[in-house]
């Protein structure tokens, strides 16, 4: 897709310095010193092997190596086989990848995270999603224009993810009240619901 926006100025700092942001709160986690997240992240086909087991364990699914000759790293270059087999077989040596044999196809083998490493994955993927809402209130409400608001309110809402919003809003209402009394937000609710577009 080619760039048919035009910004300003202040949109441009506003934008690069959102992405700092962004860039900088990957490293508010425990996990920075951790052997795993040091290998998995440490270069572009770890990392990008990394995303593909978090989306198939997301999924309730296994890796296979056609999964992962699918995946792409930086510049939309897909993973040489050569480059994932070494990948794997040091993965399993170091116990961060388990192996396991398809229930379908024995002379298949199928790869998961190592259960020593997911509950330190899992903690890493929730303190990730709390790094991206807290980035996301500091950028609206100190950084961003109201051009640049009314450009990302364009830029492909669905109504699904509103209705997310607005149950994630009343609950942080909710929390809100308890934790600091009824009126001290009293502009934090939850919007009326209307008639579901399409």
């Amino acid at each position: 897709m080619k760039n048919k926006r035009n910004w300003s100025n202040s949109e441009m700092r506003s934008l690069t310095r959102g992405e700092a942001m962004h860039h900088f709160s990957k490293g508010e986690h425990y996990y920075v010193d951790k052997d795993w997240y040091i290998w998995f992240l440490g270069n572009a086909t770890r990392y990008a092997i990394f995303h593909t087991f978090l989306w198939k364990y997301g999924n309730g699914e296994m890796v296979s190596y056609t999964d992962l000759t699918r995946t792409e790293k930086i510049g939309s270059q897909r993973l040489k086989i050569d480059s994932i087999k070494a990948t794997i077989r040091e993965g399993l040596t170091l116990g961060y990848i388990e192996a396991f044999k398809s229930e379908k196809d024995r002379r298949v083998t199928m790869y998961s995270f190592d259960q020593s490493i997911l509950q330190e994955v899992t903690d890493y993927c929730f303190m990730m999603r709390r790094n991206r809402m807290w980035e996301s209130a500091s950028f609206i409400s100190q950084y961003s224009t109201d051009s640049l608001n009314k450009e990302l309110a364009r830029a492909g809402m669905k109504f699904d993810w509103l209705e997310s919003i607005n149950k994630f809003v009343s609950l942080f209402a909710e929390t809100a009240k308890n934790a600091f009394g009824q009126d001290q937000l009293p502009n934090v609710i939850p919007i009326k619901k209307g008639n579901k577009r399409g």
